[in-house]
């Protein structure tokens, strides 16, 4: 799924550019520097924190159902009925989430801005 993001945003670039970059006599380096990169860091830094969010979200909900992850430990404190420490697991969790949110909000908002 990432690799199709990545290869979209790719198809997506704008060729004008390169083109008037050669046209300026602009060597390939000067061309990927200038010309790729910029158009490609925001769609490509954009979709890595996507799927950084969706993976800890899957690890999650995977420690649940038993397969490991993160949530194996929440589910050894509920078996043990050690609920304070199940209180303080899910509210790690909730507070993980909403710090991911939170950076992942501020750089989108950074690349939109340029």
């Amino acid at each position: 799924m990432i690799s199709k993001m990545y290869i979209n945003a790719i198809e997506d670039l704008d060729i004008r550019i390169l083109e008037s970059m050669d046209a300026a006599g602009c060597t390939r380096f000067q061309k990927i520097r200038y010309g790729i990169l910029p158009q490609l860091y925001a769609n490509f830094v954009s979709t890595l924190i996507y799927r950084f969010d969706i993976n800890i979200k899957d690890a999650t909900t995977l420690g649940i159902v038993g397969a490991g992850g993160i949530g194996a430990a929440l589910i050894q404190c509920i078996n043990s009925r050690r609920w304070s420490m199940v209180g303080a697991f899910l509210c790690g969790m909730i507070i993980l989430m909403l710090v991911i949110e939170l950076f992942s909000t501020r750089i989108r908002k950074k690349l939109a801005r340029g």
